[in-house]
């Protein structure tokens, strides 16, 4: 069964430029062991909309050199064949460090359309496809640059300085946010209150166009030109272990799914005391060997959450990235304009998250809940605590 998934899926991957996006198998995305990255950060100017791009090899048998990126134009998730197009190289691409990165422009549209980034390599006839919506209202206007270039995930690191550039040049006023936010809840939970498009800030700053700074602050920072516009630039203040946690204090949060209300009590009243800590897990999993395995294999799952799906909050507590952590890497990501399906065929489940985006965050994805979830849920839940996942 598993090597007829996987020709289906190299079928698919090779031709999928006769295919619809919206019909296309995307769990590539979100598959660490993926052969190839691509990052692209779309930024709306004045008179057009920049599109800040770098691609990685992932694994050993390819190399960025080898690679090549080729641009289309879709009018919709529907359409089967698309346009190739050749935007305007404001940066042509460079290869440093084992990533290759360029910018790219193409003008601001009346109505959105897809760009669509076809990554090839010479080695073997495979491909695969990124793409980005290109619209007019695209709240983001402005971004960070970092020692190493364009920072395209959104969060940074402490004792660094960045630099903020703006699309006007105008200064730029920062909100910033110390509530930590809750996690999202399971998937059976069917009422809960949505987060505030708006947020109330808890201090303001203000700083010049391309001027530097140095966060010292976790949390969360909006940046804006104009604060009664719905554009700007969010991004988290994290710690300097993040995607990963190295503390023993950063780990009981994302366990809030796998414990009972004592148990999650208990780590909470440990203090970070590691003896403690690690007295609660063993209890869970009633032996040290599952205790080990249970604890390298949930945090790598949380690591991935927040390197996908990192948000105005960490992306373990996003809906995503709850389902991500839990259920794992989905076998098939169906994507279309307003919704992503996630599909898990093993367990026979499918899970749809509906597009929400705001100005903290264009591509947020918000899960429709479902009681009926609760069986799975409970019994995945059952399979972590005794490391038999």
């Amino acid at each position: 069964m598993k090597s007829i998934l996987s020709l289906l899926f190299l079928v698919i991957t090779v031709s999928c430029l006769g295919q619809a996006i919206g019909t296309l198998n995307l769990n590539y995305i979100y598959n660490p062991q993926n052969e190839v990255d691509l990052q692209m950060k779309v930024v709306k100017g004045q008179t057009d909309i920049k599109i800040y791009y770098s691609l990685q090899a992932a694994t050993v048998q390819f190399t960025t050199e080898s690679c090549s990126i080729s641009w289309q134009r879709r009018d919709s998730f529907s359409q089967r064949e698309g346009t190739d197009i050749t935007p305007v190289e404001i940066q042509p691409a460079s290869t440093t460090d084992g990533k290759k990165t360029g910018i790219i422009s193409v003008p601001i549209p009346e109505k959105p359309w897809l760009l669509v980034a076809k990554i090839s390599t010479a080695s073997v006839s495979k491909s695969w496809l990124y793409f980005k919506t290109i619209e007019a209202n695209y709240p983001v206007n402005a971004y960070l640059i970092g020692a190493s270039g364009i920072i395209n995930k959104p969060y940074v690191y402490p004792k660094i300085d960045y630099q903020i550039i703006g699309s006007s040049g105008k200064p730029l006023r920062g909100s910033f946010y110390k509530d930590k936010f809750n996690p999202a809840s399971p998937p059976f939970v069917e009422s809960e209150s949505p987060v505030d498009r708006f947020l109330l800030y808890d201090s303001i700053f203000t700083i010049q166009n391309e001027g530097k700074i140095k966060f010292t602050t976790q949390g969360l920072y909006l940046l804006q030109e104009d604060t009664a516009a719905a554009e700007g630039f969010a991004f988290r203040h994290v710690g300097p272990a993040y995607p990963k946690y190295s503390r023993v204090e950063d780990l009981v949060n994302p366990l809030i799914y796998v414990c009972t209300r004592e148990e999650f009590d208990q780590l909470k009243n440990a203090n970070g005391d590691k003896a403690k800590f690690d007295k609660v897990i063993l209890d869970i999993t009633k032996d040290k060997e599952r205790a080990k395995n249970f604890m390298r294999s949930y945090f790598r799952n949380v690591e991935f959450a927040n390197l996908y799906f990192s948000s105005y909050k960490e992306g373990w507590k996003t809906d995503r990235g709850m389902i991500y952590l839990i259920y794992g890497m989905p076998n098939e990501v169906i994507k279309t304009a307003q919704n992503e399906t996630w599909n898990y065929l093993g367990s026979k489940q499918s899970f749809t998250f509906v597009k929400t985006g705001s100005v903290y965050d264009p591509d947020y994805h918000v899960l429709v809940k479902d009681k009926r979830y609760a069986e799975s849920w409970f019994s995945t839940i059952d399979l972590w605590r005794k490391s038999r996942f």
